[in-house]
């Protein structure tokens, strides 16, 4: 069985080790000031109320939700979720990536300084398992799981999965059960942060086979913690996963597509691994994705070959076969036998089985180095050199690759260059530049529909930006198309409510709102919606209601009080309520001239003595005519009416009449003639009153 041999002073060794950490570290260091949120980065951090409002609950929660994640669709990986917690509440945000990518650079340095004790730990030889754990550590191929912060799954399985080996080795070589708790305990805490290295113990049987070389009866029998575990977090993956994102269901021609799509992504990964050129966070499918595609056909073809020449070698140089059956079995959860994501080639997903083409590296360059024929000075220093030559190489490439992620813009017009019929890289590219260029957005997106009708979250993106920009009439379509590709989407047929409404579709628009609190019972903006929509339609009693769930749900939102005043103020009965109300939307928003000029007029004509204070109402309405620059024609009413009930009837009469004069030159002939009416009392030298069991001629 191999083992070290000449083991260099204990301090040598961790020297060498930080070294390595050391290196990988500083050459990824840019990464700390990239702000590139990718793809499920939203649901993983952004919009994760878990994450976002770290505590013992959320970990709870994230450790609890076994069979059903509630925040993140997909497989059960409560210990990055729960890194990622922590990460927010040490300060990092969305707008300010740094203490995630500060966590993520530490853990990428730390698998590349296991790595490197572990190859040295297989073949001896400082020099050669440095180098080979830089190479790792070093390749461009490894920024994505770097940069990306929902890739911190990806750096955390890694990293245990490396103890776990490390432990199993410590077993091997002490005949101590206790390593081997060390290393199930280890391999579980992998599969909780991703369950994609769930071909572990397999992996040992063919470290077992090579380089360890002890593979006999007793191998997998005594793996059986390691096994149990696989065959849990198996199940649960798979359970987790159709019950929150979907797995999608195969045909007789899909099992017939699995060797292909196998041979071409191994050939694809080996190509990126030689050449790491035009990286991309989603590669695009070959189209045709069949062998009648040369690039398909030469690719299986490459793989095969490989296979069987790895294969027909003999028997004592088994090295490069057992390292490639690692990289081969360490991918294959992600080959797409099973459907549980769109992206069919990633970066990401080579990280952990890299290590399989490490160790062959590591033992290829141990041999080399301890090669009589390498033991002079010079054949040795060209050797070094090389390896030097290479991780420049590397490293400059790494530093590249970076530049990426510099920002979000930057990171998706790179993936839309290199997967221009990506659906989702077109869709994302477009909701990035919504604010920026909205016409550029709506291109985009249209792009995203065109290439996939039936993407859902295309459409409703379609949807709000073609209302954003004025295009009601198309929004309404794509919304339709929405709410019924995504059914249980509370935010599809909440914007299909809204749309319909401004298109005067009432009874339509009520329908939508109600089924987005069917579908989301606690959802603010439809509760709101559907409480003005009650209210203009009459329904007071019914819209208060709303109002008051809204309220109680969300008391920190002025909008939502303001709402419920207007209600209030409309029913007719409710005056000292309805203006508790406005003062406590003006505590929460002080500078709203709307929620300022309802308070004003209010107390300047109500005739409620407890409401009345006509000093206060004149400071309110002049704030709000400052406020809007002296050109509301209403606030300029509420103006007068305050100075009329000061008894400064010239003023009042002199300020009606300019409001009337602008209300009439912008076309609201109605307001016009009411402040009018009012200007005739001021210059009688009478104030307005209200009488309150009618209602507020001015509704806020």
């Amino acid at each position: 069985m191999a083992r070290a041999q000449g083991r260099p002073d204990p301090r040598l060794l961790a020297l060498a080790l930080l070294l390595v950490g050391v290196i990988v570290a500083a050459v990824h260091w840019p990464v700390l000031d990239c702000r590139a949120l990718a793809l499920d980065d939203a649901a993983f951090v952004t919009h994760n109320p878990l994450v976002t409002h770290p505590s013992w609950n959320s970990a709870g929660r994230f450790f609890g939700e076994v069979l059903e994640p509630s925040t993140v669709k997909g497989y059960y990986t409560p210990l990055t979720m729960t890194s990622l917690m922590l990460d927010y509440a040490m300060g990092g945000r969305p707008e300010d990536p740094r203490a995630f990518h500060r966590t993520s650079l530490l853990l990428h340095a730390l698998c590349s300084m296991l790595l490197a004790l572990l190859l040295y730990q297989f073949f001896g030889g400082l020099v050669p398992a440095v180098a080979a754990g830089l190479v790792f550590g070093l390749h461009p191929l490894m920024v994505e799981p770097v940069a990306w912060i929902a890739e911190r799954k990806t750096l955390l399985a890694t990293l245990f999965a490396l103890g776990s080996m490390l432990g199993y080795l410590q077993y091997c070589w002490r005949k101590e059960w206790r390593w081997m708790a060390v290393s199930a305990a280890l391999f579980l805490l992998a599969l909780l942060s991703k369950p994609t290295v769930v071909m572990l113990p397999l992996l040992l049987l063919l470290l077992d086979y090579w380089p360890l070389r002890r593979f006999d009866a007793r191998a997998i029998p005594e793996k059986w913690p390691h096994f149990l575990l696989a065959a849990a977090s198996g199940a649960i993956t798979l359970v987790s996963h159709q019950r929150t994102a979907g797995i999608g269901e195969a045909s007789s021609s899909d099992f017939l597509q699995v060797p292909v799509r196998v041979g071409y992504l191994l050939s694809f990964y080996l190509g990126k691994i030689a050449w790491p050129s035009d990286l991309c966070i989603a590669y695009p499918p070959p189209d045709p994705f069949t062998l009648s595609n040369p690039v398909v056909l030469g690719g299986v073809l490459g793989v095969c070959a490989l296979t069987a020449l790895l294969w027909m070698r003999p028997r004592r140089a088994r090295g490069p076969l057992a390292c490639w059956l690692f990289f081969v079995l360490a991918l294959a959860p992600t080959l797409g036998a099973v459907k549980y994501s769109w992206v069919i080639a990633s970066n990401k997903y080579v990280h952990f089985p890299a290590i399989g083409l490490a160790v062959l590296l590591a033992s290829t360059l141990a041999a080399a180095w301890g090669s009589p024929r390498l033991k002079a000075p010079v054949p040795r220093a060209a050797l070094a050199l090389v390896l030097c030559a290479l991780l420049a190489f590397e490293a400059a490439g790494a530093r590249a690759a970076l530049r990426s992620w510099t920002d979000s813009l930057t990171l998706f017009r790179q993936a839309a260059r290199l997967a221009p019929e990506s659906s989702v890289i077109q869709n994302e590219l477009g909701v990035l530049l919504e604010d920026s260029s909205p016409e550029e957005s709506i291109t985009h997106l249209q792009r995203a529909v065109e290439l996939e009708p039936a993407y859902g979250e295309a459409q409703y993106n379609l949807g709000v930006a073609q209302g954003e920009h004025g295009m009601l009439a198309e929004s309404v379509l794509h919304f339709r198309e929405a709410a019924r590709l995504l059914p249980a989407d509370a935010d599809a047929a909440y914007n299909l409510g809204a749309a319909v409404r401004l298109q005067g579709r009432l009874d339509e628009a009520e329908a939508q709102f109600r089924r987005a609190l069917q579908l989301r019972p606690d959802h603010v903006q439809a509760m709101q919606q559907l409480a003005g929509l009650l209210a203009a339609r009459g329904k007071f009693e019914a819209a208060i209601a709303e109002f008051r769930k809204g309220v109680a749900l969300a008391p920190d939102d002025p909008g939502l009080r303001f709402g419920l005043a207007a209600a209030l103020s409309l029913l007719g009965s409710h005056a000292r309520e309805s203006v508790q109300q406005i003062r406590q939307a003006l505590r929460l928003r002080p500078d709203w001239p709307e929620a300022l000029n309802a308070l004003a007029w209010a107390q300047a004509t109500s005739s409620d003595d407890s409401i009345r204070n006509a000093g206060e109402a004149l400071r309110l309405a002049s704030q709000a005519v400052e406020l809007t620059n002296r050109r509301r024609p209403d606030i300029l009413d509420t103006q007068a009416s305050a100075l009329a009930a000061l008894g400064r009837f010239a003023e009042a009469a002199r300020t009606a009449g300019e409001a009337a004069s602008m209300a009439q030159r912008s076309g609201a002939v109605s307001l016009a003639a009411s402040i009018r009416s009012r200007a005739a009392l001021y210059e009688r030298g009478k104030a307005y009153t209200e009488n309150p069991a009618q209602g507020s001629a001015k509704v806020p």
